[in-house]
């Protein structure tokens, strides 16, 4: 086995070994590290490979301490690597340390899309107190027939689908400029309704840009007497497709354009032969008032299966500067939630 960073003329061969890998998670995908490094992080990809194949691998996003020559490391949702197998997890994880000491790296933060966390505890990684990806989400099978998806819905959301349509609700997939400006203004309305915080227009531009245009995700609006009233943005990779990002008028919801929306995604995934649908994001341990409840009983009612991962892990390099750094991140989050919602309990809290 040998490792080696992986470089954009490697682009294809580094999608196609994580887009066949059991999870194919697109945030391990080589165009999400092109999308974060126009926001201050630098991927860094590396493989380990045995007989010229891939084995394993990580795309890491590096991100440099203010005034201080010291960086973090973060793989969101990998790394790709069998977790029991301790010879190759260990040649990989060998391999980002040694990139971490060039870069100075204070710990490296993963959070895969695994239910068993296999060898790492006994490696040194330690459960981390926030995490960045969500820990639970609701998956869909799509490899069903159409009525038979649509017939597994709770019934106020079968309901809820047949009531847009009838209404008039129509829903459009649209790649363009415009399209990507009507979600952003429906965004900006539902981040202030909510208040949670969102990137500026020039991230969702660059999602279009670098994203769509590769092919690994799409736009999707609701339209009501040719009016937005909601909008989904999904990724695509391997074998699924995501909700990434979901905004609605204030105006309207009693049309239920949401649900609609869904089952229109759902069904144009099924058209290209994707074979789940991940809807991203609900409470670990869900319960009324929980911030992300009303989200969680919407999610509920296409009736999919809730998945449990195993959360955030860190390995930490320095170990001061990483108790330290660990601290402060917590303090800053809590009081920007406190200021923005009241409250310190925060979106992704179990």
């Amino acid at each position: 086995m040998k490792s080696r960073l992986i470089t954009y003329t490697e682009r294809e061969t580094w999608n196609d070994f994580v887009s066949r890998s059991a999870e194919c998670p697109v945030l391990q995908s080589f165009e999400w590290g092109e999308l974060k490094a126009n926001f201050g992080w630098q991927p860094l990809r590396l493989a380990i490979e045995a007989e010229g194949k891939f084995i394993a691998g990580i795309s890491i996003l590096k991100k440099k301490m203010p005034h201080l020559p010291y960086s973090l490391f973060y793989a969101p949702r990998g790394p790709i690597v069998d977790y029991n197998n301790r010879e190759v997890l260990e040649c990989l994880l060998h391999a980002v340390e040694k990139e971490a000491d060039k870069h100075h790296a204070v710990s490296l933060k993963i959070d895969p899309a695994v239910l068993e966390p296999g060898l790492l505890p006994a490696l040194g990684f330690i459960k981390a107190g926030k995490q960045i990806q969500p820990r639970a989400t609701i998956i869909l099978d799509l490899t069903r027939e159409k009525n038979e998806i649509l017939m597994s819905f709770e019934e106020k959301t079968r309901y809820n689908i047949r009531l847009a349509a009838k209404k008039g609700v129509a829903i459009k997939e649209n790649l363009s400029d415009k399209g990507l400006s009507e979600f952003y203004e429906l965004y900006k309305g539902t981040a202030a309704r909510d208040k949670f915080l969102i990137h500026p227009v020039t991230y969702y531009q660059k999602i279009r840009e670098i994203i769509f245009e590769n092919g690994l995700g799409s736009n999707f609006i609701a339209y009501y007497n040719e009016k937005p009233i909601a909008a989904v943005i999904v990724f695509c990779f391997g074998s699924k497709i995501w909700y990434m990002y979901g905004a609605s008028s204030s105006e309207h919801r009693n049309l239920m354009p949401n649900h609609l929306l869904h089952w229109q995604i759902i069904q144009w995934a099924m058209e290209k032969k994707y074979k789940t649908y991940d809807l991203w994001g609900i409470p670990a341990n869900p319960h009324e008032g929980h911030s992300l409840w009303g989200v969680y009983r919407f999610k509920k009612g296409f009736n999919g299966e809730t998945v449990k991962y195993i959360g955030a892990y860190d390995f930490p390099y320095i170990q001061l500067f990483y108790n330290v750094f660990e601290h402060g991140v917590r303090w800053f989050q809590n009081f920007r939630s406190f200021m923005i919602k009241g409250k310190v309990e925060d979106s992704l809290s179990e």
